[in-house]
């Protein structure tokens, strides 16, 4: 497994990254690393944050076992949530970015944690954050470099129901232009619901985003966890037939 760094976003690349909400078995992982649209940067979750705690909490050990062995085998670089510092050496075997959840958004410990592995790291906006909170939280990342530190917009809570989150784009149109950290939009988890994916993420182009990370699983109706909210592998493809159309639009090359 390469230990490649997000840092090298040149201005006119938009960073695909996709992959499974939870990491499930080795058949799903193989389904995923197998695609013809695989990019370079697999998400996956082996820690699982979940409001119940009777969902589906994430394989833990064996999930880690399972992504080094399968290193071994395909060439890609794995990013995955930590929700707990006493994770972070052992994530930090298989990980090549590290992803803080919009529910430890505020936890400034292990943020200060992940200061001393050096990687990349994912800052998801928390679910009722203001921008500037959110880059309060990132001056904990600091010490990374400002190269290191990436933001992404998945979403806040709205008093709206008809959609899981409400996808802020003005806070990505913001951030590009009155910061230099790169911002990734997340359409799965803002939108929640699979029919509305693509196009969400065709709008984060528009607004301007670095990157997309879009989680995807072989059946979703069988995923262990928001199943509800992934494409399957077809549409994934559709996705980036989609981007490759629109990027060009807007000076952007799709970077897989």
């Amino acid at each position: 497994m390469k230990n490649t760094s997000l840092a090298p976003f040149r201005p006119h690349e938009l960073f695909l990254i996709s992959g499974p909400c939870s990491v499930e078995s080795e058949a799903q992982m193989r389904q995923i690393l197998n695609q013809t649209h695989r990019p370079t940067l697999i998400r996956g979750g082996i820690y699982k944050m979940r409001t119940s705690s009777k969902s589906f909490q994430g394989l833990g050990q064996d999930g880690i076992e399972l992504i080094e062995k399968l290193s071994n085998e395909y060439d890609f670089n794995f990013v995955t949530e930590i929700t707990d510092a006493r994770q972070a050496e052992k994530l930090n075997s298989i990980s090549s970015v590290f992803q803080v959840g919009a529910r430890n958004m505020y936890n400034y410990e292990l943020l200060k944690e992940l200061t001393q592995y050096g990687k990349p790291v994912i800052l998801k906006r928390g679910f009722s954050a203001t921008i500037s909170e959110w880059l309060g939280s990132a001056e904990y990342l600091a010490d990374l470099g400002e190269e290191n530190i990436i933001l992404c917009e998945r979403g806040v809570r709205s008093f709206d129901t008809k959609l899981r989150n409400m996808l802020d784009l003005g806070s990505v149109i913001y951030l590009k232009k009155n910061t230099n950290f790169k911002v990734l939009v997340d359409p799965s988890h803002s939108m929640g619901l699979t029919a509305y994916v693509t196009d969400a993420a065709l709008a984060a182009v528009a607004a301007g985003a670095d990157g997309l990370i879009v989680e995807v699983h072989p059946e979703p109706s069988c995923a262990l966890s928001d199943g509800q909210q992934a494409l399957n592998i077809e549409q994934f493809d559709n996705l980036v037939s989609k981007l490759k159309q629109l990027c060009p639009i807007f000076g952007k090359e799709l970077r897989m």
